[in-house]
C-alpha cells in the first residue's frame, strides 16, 4: 500500500529556529531527494541562499534551489513553452497612462495623473491576486450610485487593459494565475521535497499554486510564525491572527490532498539570548509588566532631530567595533522612514570612517543621462525657453566648459534670448564684444544638431522612429562617449556603477516603449510624458560592495541575518508602527458594498 505524502508544519514564535530547522533538514535530505526547492518571498531570496550555504557548509548545490514565486513562474514558462512576453512594472505604468489619457472623457473620477496610475495599477493587482475577473465585476449589481460610478471606471480600464495585452503580453499577476495551470504539465516538482519559509500568508491566487505544488511533490515543509494553532482571543487582540488563518488554510488544503500532517512546535527561543530581550519578547503586548533591574541590552536615546539621532548611532557603532570587537556586518540599522536618514547617514558615517550600505531605491530622475534626454525634449515642448536650454547645457554632456556656458547665459539674459531667437537669427547684439564671434559659433554648435533632430521627428512621428532618432542623436553628438568618460573618471566604484546601470535601465525603458507603442503616431509632449512615466516606475537599486559593512535598511523590505546589534531609528508615535492611511481606489465602505453585492450574486 502506498504511503500517504507528508506535510510538516513548523510553527513557533519569532527566533525559535524554524528556518534553522528547515536548513538542517535539507542538509540531511540532500542525498535522498533528487530535487529540493526552498520557496521564499522576493525580499528574502538573497539572504536565504546565503544562510543555506552557511548552515550546510556547501560551496555549491546541484539539487537544491531557492525560488521565489515570480522566479518559479519564469522557470516553468520556459519549460512549458510560454510564448507571451512578461509585462514589466515600467510597461504596465506606461500602458495605464496611455489608457487613462485616451479614455479620460469616458471616466467619472480618473484622469491621467501619476497618482491615478498607481491607484489603478494597485487596484488591478488586487483584483487579479484575489482571482476576481472582469466578468465577475460586470455581474456585480450595486444600489449605491457613487460606488457604482467608481466601479464603472475600473471595469472600463480593466477591459481596455486586457484588450491591450491580448495575445502578446502577460501581466505579472496573470503569470501567477497561469503558473497554477502550468505546474500540472511540468515535471519540475515531480517527487521533489519543497520547503516554504518566511511567508506570513498567501493571496487566494497563491493558495491555488500551493495546492498544485502539493499534488506534485512527495513531501512539503512549511514554517509559520505562530504561538499555537488555536486561539481563544478575540480577533482584534490576537497578534498572530492572520498567521493563524494562514496555518489553518494550509492544513485544510493538505487534508484535502490526503497528506499526513506532522505538527512541529518550537517553543524555546534561540535568537533572544539575554534576559531583557527574552522578557520583552514574552511580554511585548502584556499590560502592567515592569522590569526591576537596570537595563543594559535595551537602550533608548531621545534625539532632538534625525541628525543627532544618526550621530549617536555612529558613535555607538564606533565604540562597539573598536572597543568590544564587533564586526560591522554584525550591526544593523532599520527605520520606517529611510528617506529621512539616508543623506545624513552618508555624511556622518563617512566622518567616523564606518562602511555603510544603505538599502534604498534611488530616483532615476536625478541621473545625469536621464536628465539630459528629458531636457532635450523639454527644449521643444517648452519652445526653447531659457530654463529648458540652460538645463540642457549645464549637464556636462556637451563639448563646452562651464565657464563658457556661464558667459553665454549672461549674454542671453541681457538680450532676452529665448524661443525663435535661438534658431532664426545670429547673435549680433554686441558687435564690439570680443566674445561675440565665439558666442555665435557656440550658438551654431548648440542649435544645428537640435534642429536636425527636430526635422527628423517632423518626418518620422511614430514612437519607434522618435526613439531611434534619440539614440542616433546620442551617438552622433558623442553623448554616450562623454558618459563613458565620466563613468571611468569617477574614483568611487559605487558612482560609476550607478551611471552604468542607469544607462542600461534607460535602454530598457526605450525598448519597452517601442514594444508597446512602436508604430503609434505621437507628439513630442506625449512622448516625453510616456518616457517620464517609465522613468518614475523604474528604480535604481544597489548591491553591497563588501561583506563587512553596516546595513541601513527599511524595516518592511530589508532582510538580513547574523545581526548581533540592532539600532531602530525614528521610533516615534505614528511612524513606528507605520500608519497606513491610504485605502486605495476603493475605500472600506466601497469594499463592504462590493463584497455584499458579490455574495448576493453568488
Amino acid at each position: 500500500m502506498e504511503q500517504p505524502k507528508k506535510l510538516n508544519l513548523i510553527y513557533g514564535k519569532s527566533g525559535t529556529g524554524k528556518s534553522e530547522l528547515i536548513y538542517q533538514d535539507i542538509k540531511q535530505k540532500m542525498d535522498v531527494f533528487k530535487n529540493i526547492f526552498i520557496i521564499v518571498p522576493e525580499q528574502s531570496n538573497l539572504t536565504s541562499e546565503k544562510k543555506f550555504f552557511e548552515v550546510t557548509g556547501k560551496k555549491c548545490m546541484l539539487n537544491v534551489e531557492v525560488l521565489t514565486l515570480s522566479r518559479m513562474a519564469y522557470r516553468i514558462s520556459n519549460e512549458t513553452g510560454e510564448d507571451k512576453t512578461p509585462l514589466s512594472k515600467v510597461g504596465k505604468s506606461m500602458i495605464l497612462y496611455d489608457l487613462l489619457n485616451k479614455n479620460r472623457k469616458n471616466l467619472n473620477f480618473l484622469g491621467k495623473s501619476e497618482k491615478n496610475i498607481d491607484l489603478v495599477g494597485n487596484m488591478l493587482t488586487e483584483l487579479k491576486k484575489h482571482n476576481i475577473s472582469l466578468e465577475m465585476l460586470k455581474n456585480v449589481e450595486l444600489e449605491d450610485e457613487y460606488t457604482k460610478l467608481k466601479l464603472k471606471d475600473i471595469e472600463r480600464l480593466y477591459e481596455k487593459y486586457e484588450e491591450r495585452l491580448a495575445d502578446q503580453l502577460i501581466d505579472e499577476n496573470d503569470q501567477l494565475t497561469k503558473l497554477s495551470e502550468q505546474i500540472k504539465n511540468s515535471e519540475m516538482f515531480e517527487n521533489a521535497s519543497i520547503y516554504i519559509d518566511e511567508f506570513f500568508g498567501f493571496t487566494p491566487q497563491e493558495y491555488v499554486i500551493f495546492e498544485e505544488l502539493l499534488k506534485k511533490c512527495d513531501e512539503m515543509t512549511v514554517s509559520v510564525t505562530l504561538d499555537k494553532i488555536e486561539s481563544t482571543q478575540k480577533k482584534e487582540n490576537d497578534i498572530f491572527y492572520f498567521n493563524r488563518l494562514y496555518a489553518k488554510k494550509i492544513l485544510e488544503i493538505a487534508e484535502r490532498q490526503q497528506y499526513r500532517i506532522n505538527l512541529i512546535f518550537l517553543e524555546k527561543p534561540h535568537r533572544f539570548k539575554n534576559e531583557e530581550l527574552l522578557l520583552l519578547e514574552k511580554n511585548l503586548y502584556a499590560e502592567n509588566q515592569k522590569y526591576e533591574k537596570e537595563t543594559r541590552d535595551i537602550q533608548l536615546f531621545l534625539a532632538n532631530n534625525p541628525y543627532s539621532e544618526i550621530e549617536n548611532v555612529a558613535k555607538k557603532i564606533y565604540q562597539l567595533v573598536k572597543e568590544e570587537g564587533y564586526k560591522y556586518r554584525e550591526i544593523g540599522i532599520v527605520t520606517n522612514e529611510i528617506a529621512n536618514y539616508a543623506e545624513d547617514a552618508k555624511a556622518i558615517f563617512q566622518k567616523y570612517n564606518i562602511p555603510i550600505f544603505i538599502d534604498e531605491k534611488k530616483d532615476l530622475n536625478q541621473n545625469i543621462l536621464i536628465k539630459y534626454i528629458l531636457s532635450l525634449l523639454d527644449i521643444f515642448t517648452n519652445q526653447w525657453s531659457y530654463d529648458a536650454v540652460f538645463n540642457y547645457l549645464k549637464l556636462g554632456l556637451l563639448d563646452f566648459d562651464y565657464y563658457t556656458i556661464c558667459v553665454l547665459e549672461n549674454y542671453c539674459k541681457k538680450w532676452g534670448i529665448r524661443g525663435a531667437k535661438w534658431y532664426k537669427q545670429s547673435f549680433s547684439y554686441e558687435p564690439l564684444n570680443e566674445k561675440q564671434e565665439e558666442l555665435e559659433t557656440m550658438r551654431k554648435h548648440i542649435v544645428e544638431p537640435l534642429m536636425a533632430f527636430k526635422q527628423s521627428f517632423m518626418q518620422n512621428k511614430t514612437v519607434l522612429e522618435l526613439t531611434q532618432n534619440i539614440y542616433q542623436f546620442l551617438i552622433q553628438n558623442k553623448v554616450i562617449e562623454r558618459l563613458d568618460e565620466k563613468i571611468k573618471s569617477y574614483r568611487k566604484i559605487e558612482v560609476s556603477n550607478e551611471l552604468n546601470t542607469s544607462y542600461k535601465i534607460l535602454i530598457h525603458i526605450l525598448e519597452e516603449m517601442v514594444t508597446l507603442f512602436g508604430e503609434e503616431k505621437i507628439t513630442f509632449e506625449t512622448y516625453q510624458e510616456l518616457l517620464t512615466i517609465g522613468i518614475q516606475a523604474s528604480e535604481l537599486g544597489k548591491i553591497p560592495a563588501t561583506q563587512d559593512q553596516v546595513m541601513l535598511g527599511d524595516l518592511e523590505r530589508t532582510r538580513s541575518n547574523k545581526i548581533k546589534v540592532l539600532f531602530v531609528l525614528g521610533m516615534n508615535d505614528g511612524l513606528f508602527p507605520k500608519e497606513n492611511k491610504q485605502e486605495g481606489y476603493f475605500n472600506d465602505k466601497d469594499r463592504n458594498l462590493l463584497t455584499s453585492a458579490r455574495n448576493r450574486t453568488c
